[in-house]
Formats: C-alpha cells, sequence, structure tokens
C-alpha cells in the first residue's frame, strides 16, 4: 500500500515557482487542502525536513498538500516585478493555489506557516475567501515587560553551555559592529514595519479572518517564548473580540527548530490532528476566554511587539 504521491510541479505566471504536491496514495480524499510555507529563508523542505514529514502524514489522512518556495527562495527564482516581499508572497500562494484547484479540485485550504512563514499565512488568509485555516507557529508574539524580562533571564542562564546560544549571541554582536553584517540580512523579508505598524497590521488581519470564520492555531515553543502565563503571546490583544475565537497551545517541550525527533513528533501530532478538524469544520478546542484577566505587569501599556524570525534557521 502507498501512503502518498509525490509529484514536482513549476508554476506561476512565468513558471519560476517551485513545489512538491502530496496527495493520498488510495482511500478518501479531503476536499481541503493544505499550504506548507518557507521558515525564513529556509527551503521548502522546512527545518528538519518537517514539512515533508507533515505532508506525508497529511497524505494518510486523506489531505492533499502542496509545500512551496516562495519566489526567490530554495529552488525558485526571484520575481521579476518589484512587489514587496509581503504582497509577493500573497501571489504566489495564491498561485499555488490555482494550481491545486486546476489539479485536483480543491477549493479551500489551510495553511501552515513556522516562524516568518506565519506572517504569510496570516496575509494570505485575509486577502483570499479560499483559505479557511491558518497554523501560526512561534510566529506573531507580543509578550509584555514581565515575559521579556524572564525570557532574556533563562536564555543568559543557558547562554554560558548551550553552544547555540554561543553562536546566535557571537552572530547578534557581530552585526552591532560590523554595518556590513548588518546590510547583509534581507530586511524586506523579515518584516521591516514599526512595531506600532505591525500590531495594526496583525488587529486588522485577524479581525478580517475571523469575521470570515477562519480557524487559527497560534502554537508557541518553549525554547522560542521560555514561558507562558495566560496567553502572554497575545500581549495587547488578549481581550479583544477576535481572541474569543482563536485556539492557543504553547508547548515548553517544542523547540523552535524542531531539532528532537520528541518535537517533532508532537508538532506532527498536534498539526494533523488539527488540519483535518478545520477540514471537517468542527469546533475549536480550545477558544480563548475573554473573561481572562491579565497578569499583572502584562498591560497593554507594556507590550514590545516582536515577530518570531528564523534568520538562522538550518533545514
Amino acid at each position: 500500500m502507498t501512503d502518498s504521491k509525490e509529484t514536482p510541479v513549476q508554476f506561476g505566471p512565468d513558471g519560476s515557482l517551485i513545489g512538491i504536491v502530496t496527495t493520498p496514495g488510495e482511500g478518501p480524499v479531503e476536499p481541503v487542502g493544505c499550504l506548507l510555507l518557507n521558515m525564513g529563508a529556509t527551503h521548502r523542505i522546512g527545518p528538519r525536513r518537517i514539512n515533508v514529514k507533515l505532508a506525508r502524514r497529511l497524505a494518510t489522512l486523506g489531505i492533499s498538500t502542496l509545500r512551496m518556495d516562495l519566489a526567490g527562495l530554495g529552488d525558485s527564482r526571484a520575481a521579476s516585478g518589484s512587489e514587496h516581499f509581503r504582497t509577493q508572497a500573497v501571489m504566489d500562494m495564491q498561485g499555488a493555489m490555482n494550481l491545486m484547484g486546476t489539479l485536483h479540485g480543491v477549493r479551500q485550504f489551510v495553511v501552515i506557516g513556522l516562524c516568518s512563514g506565519a506572517a504569510n499565512g496570516l496575509a494570505l488568509a485575509a486577502a483570499d475567501a479560499r483559505v479557511i485555516g491558518v497554523l501560526m507557529f512561534d510566529g506573531y508574539a507580543f509578550p509584555g515587560r514581565r515575559a521579556l524580562w524572564e525570557r532574556t533571564f533563562r536564555r543568559a542562564l543557558a547562554a554560558a553551555t548551550n553552544p547555540a546560544m554561543i553562536q546566535k549571541t557571537a552572530r547578534w554582536l557581530h552585526r552591532q559592529v560590523s554595518a556590513k553584517a548588518a546590510a547583509a540580512l534581507s530586511t524586506d523579508m523579515f518584516e521591516p514595519d514599526t512595531p506600532a505598524v505591525m500590531a495594526a497590521n496583525f488587529r486588522r488581519a485577524m479581525i478580517q479572518t475571523v469575521e470570515r470564520n477562519v480557524a487559527m492555531l497560534f502554537l508557541y515553543s518553549g525554547t522560542m517564548h521560555v514561558t507562558d502565563r495566560n496567553r502572554d503571546q497575545l500581549g495587547p490583544f488578549v481581550n479583544e473580540p477576535f481572541a474569543k475565537h482563536i485556539e492557543y497551545v504553547f508547548d515548553p517541550a517544542l523547540d523552535h527548530n524542531l531539532t528532537s525527533l520528541a518535537s517533532q513528533e508532537t508538532f506532527l501530532g498536534i498539526a494533523s490532528d488539527w488540519v483535518l478538524r478545520v477540514a471537517h469544520h468542527e469546533a475549536p478546542q480550545n477558544p480563548y476566554s475573554a473573561a481572562a484577566r491579565r497578569p499583572d505587569g502584562l498591560g497593554s501599556s507594556a507590550f514590545h511587539g516582536t515577530l518570531a524570525l528564523e534568520r538562522d534557521a538550518v533545514a
């Protein structure tokens, strides 16, 4: 028995985009497809090939997927136009949905974005009614002052014995003293807006998508955000009406790059179960209650808007 079939595809207006379509090998096929996006500048396979593993697992559940490289990433050529990165990303993803519609008759989609891919997924959901669900892993986060202090303190304790932290700290210090190193970062790819503008864009997109009943899962790792009390990462948005309709999971055992096999299995289980529930139009399991109160010190005046961006991801 073959659990899945994989087909390389080339698409887009000028055929510059590359992806892999994974379809169930046998049995019934769900009418909802899934897009798997780049994590930062990482190739479409995702960190530790997690997109490949997820696509194959979803195929066993009857879900067809397309893992794709956005323009200028992985095997896809750079865009020929001069659109802003986010605008171009939405156009690329719409091209992917068009392809899945033509090849497999899929008309509704769930989008899974890790890190900066989360922002692309939300942008697509706000722009295109074909999207019925978005999973954002370590994406938008607006932690308050206490959460930021605790995260910094714990990372500082870990830095002395953690080779990865030592290397990341060294790269950060190098960028502070080297204009050339700082300029080497592709700022257009990594949300260039100010925290206030980013927060406003996030709020607007969330209102638009929730009004259309788009399912939302905010999934956060323990290594990126360290701790979570009463949905810390929502910051000033914790009591917004749209927060009542999202699912929110903080798992301290997950690491941002899904390095361990245990972390990968946890992510695969959470993601595949959630996609199947969305495909079956089941109600959210843990929608947030707006009656909850913010912990002391985490009021909206204290937040610093951040988007978790993986500039140093290793495939």
